[in-house]
């Protein structure tokens, strides 16, 4: 069952728009979707999940890792998996037919592969930019918006065209790996030592830590504590649990060291997180 996105802000683009979106999904994800306009798009903290995606008219068994920022061609089914719950995303929707930048995209389609796990700085902090104008509009941002926009396009299409002529046969973690990595990180059980998910991959501690961290573009402690911090931030809007509770369920010692680790990956408190969040759902 597909549950409707919520647009939290928009802006009209000459060949498409920005927007800020989000999803609440009561159950882990298991959606194919065939999109009609290119998607260029990046999960925001602690909104953010990650996952694995398949092209079923094309290799229906062959799941790759999708990161936090991806793009969705246009008219390509894509089989997405993930944890699901509160999600939250800047994307441009870019029209395949509307500019030399969508039919750029669309040409880019034949590997739609590359575009699933893109990690470089420039379109990370174009959506970023992106974002923050979309939040708190000011003065010229429909200007700024569109000069953000134009050079996000541009950024991304050399990140795709790069890993399009990166070797084929550059070592990283296999997708079967990730996936048992990733269901024993967000099982109900202790967090697991570095030592232990090796294991689990069959191959050593330290060439494990190369290979995961070339697959996911971080290393597994901070894959653990940012979905750790993912769960937390659920746990503190979706239920009235006290927070030292919340804690003690995630593992913490006491409230204070999962305040400190909610607040450096959030910028906010536990507290304040789950009142603004109340004040969120609040009629106006």
């Amino acid at each position: 069952m597909e549950f409707p996105a919520a647009i939290l802000a928009r802006a009209a683009l000459p060949y498409g728009t920005a927007e800020l979106v989000e999803w609440r999904w009561p159950s882990p994800i298991d959606l194919t979707v065939c999109e009609d306009q290119h998607m260029i798009e990046m999960s925001l903290p602690p909104h953010a999940t990650d996952g694995m995606a398949s092209f079923p008219d094309m290799a229906p068994d062959r799941f790759h890792y999708m990161g936090s920022m991806f793009v969705r061609p246009a008219g390509v089914r894509l089989r997405s998996r993930s944890l699901g719950g509160h999600i939250r995303v800047v994307r441009l929707a870019v029209d395949p037919d509307a500019s030399g930048f969508g039919r750029q995209l669309s040409r880019g389609g034949a590997a739609p592969a590359h575009g699933l796990d893109l990690r470089d700085n420039g379109p990370r902090m174009l959506l970023r930019r992106i974002r923050d104008e979309l939040l708190r509009p000011g003065d010229a941002s429909t200007k700024l918006v569109r000069a953000y926009a134009d050079a996000l396009l541009i950024e991304t299409l050399r990140s795709i065209e790069a890993r399009r002529r990166a070797p084929s046969e550059r070592a990283r973690l296999a997708d079967w790996q990730y996936r048992r990595v990733i269901e024993r990180i967000d099982s109900d059980e202790p967090s697991p030592t570095i030592a232990e998910l090796a294991a689990m991959c069959g191959i050593s501690t330290r060439h494990f830590t190369r290979l995961y961290l070339a697959l996911a573009g971080e290393t597994a402690a901070q894959t653990m504590a940012r979905r750790r911090m993912h769960r937390a931030a659920l746990l503190l809007v979706e239920s009235a649990t006290p927070i030292k509770v919340v804690a003690a369920e995630l593992g913490f010692a006491d409230g204070a060291a999962f305040s400190t680790a909610f607040r450096r990956e959030t910028g906010i408190s536990p507290r304040r997180y789950r009142q603004r969040a109340a004040a969120h759902r609040s009629p106006s």
